[in-house]
């Protein structure tokens, strides 16, 4: 299925309001619920054709830089809402970003000019930058740096760390993270350009999906044209945990295209909070909240629409240029020839995929300086080992801020044929990196056949129907996206493979509601019969079930019911106040004191002659102490003698023994020592004696 929209056929706006609720699980994109405004080269479009998958795709060009495409609701809502949404990615890259946002309907902050830069350089993981004119900028903006001649400071997102001075300012960390040690600088040139996290609304709630985790998200809350109130790390990276956004896919067979969400993300805003959260799709477990925020609220009077963004910065890393030829000539540095200008200086990074000849020529994706310019169309650079060789096909991507390409596939096209505009490529290896459904570019597939170096002619945009082992099967998107054509025979040649950034939507849900705000007592009496039960929840988990063993006790879980059935002593609790629960044996019934678990109690019988103490328990485990019940003895020597029970090497209780006279002693509460000594015996003197002893471990 699909249904593209393009410049061509532009989407009505008309304002409503939404009641009750909005459901949209994008079996079509409907004009009369999405506006869509795309950016050059880029794809939007519904997909899935199997397991009930059926998603927005919206595609960004890995070619292009500095644009745009937008997804708008046509329908407006209130607040206080609640919008719940399936998104899945095929990737992440550094400098491009998927936001998802729900923001007001009014005018459109003005756009902030580029900046100028004077002098930039940088030192370590520390980028300095001193502008012609006043920045205006303040630690927490998010910029970006481009068109720097050293492509190592063009970074894509980062964020002001400090601004000293209204023409100077700091940048430690952004979408990357901690910025890559550097030593580079000063040069002059460039500029520094705003990131709107919000597309410069003046109200509103966003969550920016950037950076090449697939783990992190940045989310924004803005009211009345203020500042973005960032999550994160305010002066360095904005990034927080978040669910996977990778897409998962349902079944794997050719031509079934079936990816959906591995996560639902919800957003909850109301008057006084706005609320982030997520969780596994169909989970039954509670949500996991990821931010809360109280001090910024967007505007409740205004009315909202959700908007999808994708944006690819301007200093992404992109393809500068095809490879018409590569050549060493017993060298590891090559010569490489581009089919259009390359743009590149002496201070320039690059990577280089899909040269035809991988054993000569791997793929470069390590960001790696130039060894020189020979002209606009020619430079070399090391490349592999030693050798003398020549070959064709490929790109060359200019890595901006030291990242390489994003998507990058690193097999090279050997060979490609086209077949009723079904495209069957040969890898230099087996494919990896791709999945039934994703949206790729073909890009420097050149002839390594006479005539040499010249275009195939399939380079374009395709989606995999087919990967089998080195095959990679390749269809039209649409008649109106991919490339179409004669059919071309098996050809000997280069080129690579880019998986596109694709954002995915399975579904969107927006609840619509008023809120109800209940106080158990109301104000400014304290009359409870004007107060109703109310379920008491923890978090977003509702108090249930017993506390656990050794845990504290706590508003989150005060409840503690049932016995505890141990066929062994428990552990001593930790601190005093803890919870500890009520014993019983394996068959449940009940434990109480003197008496123990059956499996805790001890019995010895022993002879006794001398005054040299035996003992009849060693010391009790950690925190446990030794109980004696019983104690039976006769005495069958010539005189009296005292029997003497010892808590280590202290007297604890002495018996008179008279001759051939049967003692038998209980203890109804029990004799108990300390835990750290043993348990020991003797006599007052020499003598025989016959001597029983019964008890029981406990704490």
């Amino acid at each position: 299925m699909s249904n593209v929209i393009t410049k061509n056929n532009p989407l009505p706006v008309l304002a409503t309001s939404i009641s009750g609720k909005f459901r949209e699980s994008f079996e079509t994109l409907s004009p009369a619920r999405w506006s869509v405004d795309i950016g050059a080269g880029d794809i939007v479009t519904v997909d899935g054709n199997a397991v009930s998958a059926s998603y927005l795709v919206v595609s960004k060009d890995p070619l292009a830089a500095g644009t745009d495409t937008v997804v708008s609701s046509i329908d407006r809502f209130t607040m206080p809402y609640e919008v719940a949404f399936g998104l899945h990615m095929s990737q992440r890259v550094a400098g491009v970003e998927a936001s998802v946002e729900l923001v007001s309907d009014e005018a459109l902050m003005p756009v902030e000019a580029d900046i100028e830069i004077a002098s930039i350089s940088q030192s370590g993981t520390t980028l300095s930058v001193t502008t012609v004119a006043p920045h205006n900028l303040s630690p927490g903006k998010r910029i970006g740096i481009h068109s720097v001649s050293d492509s190592r400071l063009n970074y894509p997102g980062v964020t002001v760390a400090t601004a000293p001075t209204p023409t100077t300012f700091t940048v430690a960390a952004g979408v990357i993270g901690v910025l890559p040690s550097v030593t580079a600088g000063p040069v002059t040139g460039g500029f520094v350009h705003a990131r709107p996290g919000m597309g410069r609304a003046q109200n509103g709630v966003s969550m920016v999906y950037e950076g090449s985790s697939n783990n992190n998200v940045s989310v924004y809350v803005r009211s009345a044209a203020g500042d973005l109130l960032p999550s994160g790390s305010a002066a360095g990276d904005h990034r927080i945990t978040n669910g996977s956004t990778t897409s998962q896919q349902l079944v794997n067979t050719p031509r079934a295209y079936a990816l959906a969400p591995a996560t639902e993300t919800r957003i909850v805003t109301r008057v006084d909070s706005v609320q982030m959260m997520d969780a596994g799709v169909d989970s039954t477990a509670a949500p996991s909240n990821r931010l809360r925020r109280t001090q910024v609220v967007p505007d409740e009077s205004q009315n909202y629409l959700m908007r999808f963004r994708l944006s690819a910065n301007r200093s992404v890393t992109r393809p500068v240029a095809q490879i018409v030829s590569i050549t060493k000539s017993a060298s590891a540095t090559a010569t490489v020839v581009t089919d259009v200008p390359h743009n590149l200086n002496a201070t320039s990074q690059v990577v280089i995929f899909g040269v035809s000849d991988v054993t000569n020529f791997p793929a470069l994706s390590t960001p790696t300086t130039v060894a020189s310019i020979v002209n606009a169309t020619t430079f070399t650079i090391a490349i592999g080992a030693s050798a003398t060789a020549t070959a064709h096909g490929g790109y060359v991507s200019l890595a901006n801020g030291s990242q390489g390409q994003g998507g990058a596939i690193s097999q090279s096209i050997i060979s490609a044929q086209r077949s009723a505009n079904v495209v069957t490529l040969t890898g230099s290896a087996t494919w990896s990196g791709l999945i039934h459904g994703d949206y790729v570019n073909v890009l420097g597939c050149r002839r390594s056949v006479a005539p040499l170096g010249t275009a195939v002619g399939i380079d374009g945009v395709y989606r995999v129907r087919e990967v089998n082992a080195a095959t990679l099967v390749l269809e039209q998107i649409n008649a109106t996206v991919s490339p179409s054509g004669a059919d071309i025979a098996s050809v000997s040649c280069g080129g690579g493979v880019i998986r596109r950034s694709d954002v995915r939507l399975s579904y969107v849900r927006l609840i619509d509601y008023e809120r109800l705000r209940v106080e158990p007592v109301t104000r400014p009496g304290g009359d409870a019969a004007e107060t109703f039960p109310v379920s008491v929840q923890s978090g977003a988990v509702a108090v249930a079930g017993t506390i656990a063993e050794d845990g504290p006790l706590s508003s989150a879980n005060p409840v503690q019911i049932g016995v505890r059935a141990r066929s062994s002593n428990p552990s001593p609790m930790s601190a005093s106040g803890d919870a500890v629960h009520a014993l019983a044996t394996m068959i449940g019934a009940a434990v109480v004191k003197p008496y123990s678990i059956p499996d805790a109690e001890w019995s010895t019988t022993m002879a006794l002659t001398t005054t040299t103490a035996q003992t009849i328990q060693g010391a009790g485990p950690s925190g446990q102490k030794r109980h004696v019940t019983a104690v039976q003895a006769i005495n069958t020597g010539a005189a009296s003698v005292d029997l003497i029970i010892l808590d280590g090497t202290t007297e604890r209780w002495r018996m008179p023994l008279p001759v051939n006279v049967p003692v038998s002693c209980e203890f109804p509460t029990g004799l108990q020592l300390t835990a750290a000594t043993a348990l020991n015996v003797n006599l007052s003197a020499a003598g025989t004696v016959r001597f029983n002893a019964q008890g029981y471990t406990s704490v």
